[in-house]
């Protein structure tokens, strides 16, 4: 009896120290205690483009977050859970995004209208969130984070129609370098309500062509969905962004605007990390050597806080993960992003990324991480 409730003392103190460094709850020994209920949803059209999900009650829940297949969806799969991996984590197969999240309103009944969605047999789900409080001790704030709940079993409808491309004709000839323009068209809002038009900040104009940049980071995209030595040839977001991204945010005229680029892949020069081959893309990321080319009016040190590097996310891109930093901001006052570029990073498994306060990251991020956004360049031809 004396050996068991010793060994009961001590397990008890092993919880405490636990609690106290934050790898458990305080107040809580099982994460199972605290996992959601899985929801029971019904979907119904509301008209061509929009759907009506409506959740059933759930035990355990603060919050629910509804997920469709879209056209613009992520390709592969996304880590949902990013500060506790090892909880609940449910990784999301296919092409599905976060579109909309509904409240726990009581008994009253839970239901969200998505607007706007792709062309043709849309599925959905539903998973329970719950939010997750620590108290460290006098000495730290409070802080939380979120159980994850299983998703419901998924609904599909037949969406009848939707929006594509932002117009069918353009006239970029007076546009100069510095000016924002509006081409092409993609979701931005959350909950998504449909696509808007794109902001596009012309970084060059030659007389054939206009060289641009999104104003805002789209979307939220790992550079590669597996941690391995992988380059701009043959990383997953390249394929994304010439795939998913450029099928879903350009109509028919669009497209035939949009100059297929030499793109050149360099070396990353203060690691002497291989950059691989180079390639031919429609839509692709800027490079270590662009971020610092005064040219395209950034500072020629990537070690400052240089207020031009700064990006804002869309609302969507931070529905999908995106980390959005609540000090550092852009010349337009809104919060900022960290944000991929296409060179290598110290290594094979790591790729370089702008920091939100401006700052490059010249020894990269690991490729897989799914918090950095994702900010599209391209070439818009003048004689279209």
């Amino acid at each position: 009896m004396v050996k068991k409730n010793m060994l009961q003392r001590v397990v008890a103190v092993l919880v405490l120290i636990c609690v106290a460094v934050g790898l458990l709850p305080a107040g809580s020994a099982s994460a199972d205690d605290n996992k959601p209920g899985t929801p029971s949803i019904t979907v119904q059209m509301v008209n061509d483009t929009d759907i009506k999900v409506t959740i059933g009650n759930t035990s355990n829940v603060d919050f629910y977050e509804v997920w469709v297949t879209s056209d613009c969806g992520y390709m592969g799969y996304k880590t949902m859970n990013y500060y506790h991996p090892y909880e609940y984590n449910d990784d999301n197969p296919g092409n599905y995004i976060n579109a909309a999240k509904v409240e726990k309103d009581g008994s009253a009944t839970r239901s969200v209208t998505v607007k706007n969605l792709t062309k043709g047999k849309v599925s959905v789900k539903v998973r329970g969130v719950k939010y997750r409080y620590y108290n460290y001790g006098s000495f730290l704030d409070d802080s939380y984070d979120w159980y994850y709940g299983d998703f419901s079993k998924a609904k599909t409808v037949t969406v009848k129609s939707s929006k594509t491309g932002y117009k069918t004709s353009y006239n970029f000839s007076k546009a100069k370098k510095g000016d924002i323009i509006k081409f092409g068209s993609y979701e931005q809002d959350y909950p998504i309500n449909g696509k808007d038009p794109i902001e596009w900040v012309v970084l060059d104009k030659k007389k054939d062509g206009l060289f641009v940049m999104s104003k805002y980071a789209l979307d939220c995209l790992p550079y590669n969905t597996e941690y391995v030595n992988t380059t701009w040839a043959e990383c997953t977001l390249r394929e994304w962004l010439n795939k998913k991204f450029y099928n879903a945010a350009f109509n028919s005229v669009e497209k035939k605007m949009i100059r297929s680029a030499a793109v050149k892949n360099e070396d990353n020069p203060y690691w002497e990390t291989e950059g691989g081959k180079d390639t031919k893309d429609k839509v692709f990321l800027l490079s270590l050597s662009d971020i610092v080319n005064t040219k395209y009016d950034f500072d020629s040190d990537g070690y400052v806080e240089d207020i031009n590097r700064r990006c804002a996310p869309t609302d969507y891109a931070v529905a999908q993960g995106a980390y959005q930093h609540n000090y550092f901001c852009t010349a337009d006052d809104i919060e900022s992003c960290v944000w991929w570029l296409r060179s290598p990073g110290d290594d094979g498994d790591g790729a370089v990324g702008v920091l939100s306060n401006g700052y490059v990251r010249g020894y990269g991020y690991d490729v897989d991480i799914d918090r950095a956004a994702v900010r599209p360049t391209l070439f818009i031809n003048l004689k279209s």
